[in-house]
């Protein structure tokens, strides 16, 4: 099979692979639409000075859908040619620890590990191979290219499980990248009074406002805080999500914007350590929530209600993507991605199968 093998940094080249094959209750997925995350882009971030003659390079790519291409024994219910969405094998618990139990899988020790070896989706390769349970059959009416970014959504959806919004509530959004879209959306589905997002860029405040959001504000024109309070008759945000993550100073912003008795909900991954005014979060009374990745919510899967509620249009999917590459260009896809101020990327998706 053909694959995008990453030797470090910028250094990514295609080429060829041995076809997994899938072993007792796995799937082999033929990947037609993958997702570049914003964790993919961390270790391309990081500069490589110069790669071994032996580095062996890795496979990537965790959103992503297709059709089943083969199944392994023993697997049930699935059939060779399905469309189906894939929440990541990354994502698979021990099923025995008290998390697993309980449907936090997402917490496990041993996340990621199966039969002792780390395992991970390669969306970024013309195959994937998968875990058998971790395989949702989609509707034929399902674009594939919305089944790839389900995962995005389905982090939206756990930010919500942790941080509930009720009807009362206004909600501010830090970050307009597709999590932080996805997260607005998932709150105005949920019933939120009012859904404010905030990013550094026009652009994606732009498309915030297309996709009902009722207010943006842009944090290097304005005094945000300020801006929040008028939006919020002088109160503050009941709830708060902070979805940029990496080196920004966001986290103090949360904090700023929070309204008493509010709740802070963290779902950027940080890169550098935060700064945190105590005395603003103690005399507010604020509740600071950490949110990682998604599993089960009442015993449902959270990538299941995530399908649920894309079939049933309570998501707008489409405007978030904006940019699709081959796997020949895929360079230039994690280009795009890095570079949004010059590309105007939102979401950018792969297609191994294109040429």
């Amino acid at each position: 099979m053909k694959a995008a093998l990453f030797y470090g940094g910028k250094d990514i080249r295609v080429g060829e692979m041995e076809t997994p094959v899938p072993g007792p209750d796995e799937v082999l997925v033929k990947v037609l639409s993958a997702g570049v995350c914003g964790s993919d882009l961390h270790p391309y971030r990081k500069p490589v000075t110069e790669v071994p003659a032996n580095a062996k390079p890795r496979l990537s790519g965790h959103e992503l859908a297709g059709e089943i291409a083969a199944l392994g024994p023993g697997v049930e219910g699935l059939r060779v040619g399905q469309r189906v969405g894939v929440e990541p094998r990354h994502l698979v618990g021990c099923g025995t620890c008290r998390w697993c139990r309980r449907g936090a899988y997402q917490l496990c020790a041993d996340l990621g590990m199966l039969n002792g070896k780390r395992v991970h989706s390669t969306g970024f390769a013309q195959y994937s191979l998968e875990s058998a349970d971790k395989i949702f059959q989609l509707p034929d009416t399902m674009p594939i290219e919305h089944a790839a970014i389900l995962d995005v959504y389905a982090v939206a959806v756990h930010a919500l499980q942790r941080v509930p919004v009720q009807a009362t509530h206004s909600v501010a959004v830090i970050g307009a990248g597709p999590i932080g879209l996805a997260i607005a959306q998932v709150a105005m589905a949920a019933g939120a009074r009012q859904v404010i997002v905030l990013d550094a860029a026009d652009p994606p405040l732009e498309l915030a406002t297309r996709l009902g959001c009722h207010g943006a504000v842009n944090v290097t024109q304005v005094d945000a805080p300020a801006s929040i309070r008028d939006l919020t008759s002088g109160v503050g945000a009941d709830v708060v999500f902070e979805a940029v993550g990496g080196n920004a100073p966001t986290l103090q912003l949360a904090a700023q914007i929070v309204a008493p008795a509010g709740t802070i909900g963290t779902v950027g991954m940080f890169q550098a350590p935060q700064s945190l005014d105590i005395w603003t979060c103690m005399r507010k009374e604020a509740t600071l929530r950490w949110i990682w990745s998604y599993g089960l919510w009442d015993g449902v899967p959270e990538f299941q209600i995530t399908l649920d509620m894309m079939v049933e249009g309570r998501l707008e999917v489409a405007p978030l993507i904006t940019h699709t590459f081959t796997l020949d260009r895929i360079a230039d896809a994690f280009a795009a991605a890095d570079d949004k101020a010059s590309s105007g990327a939102v979401k950018v998706l792969v297609k191994p199968w294109e040429v």
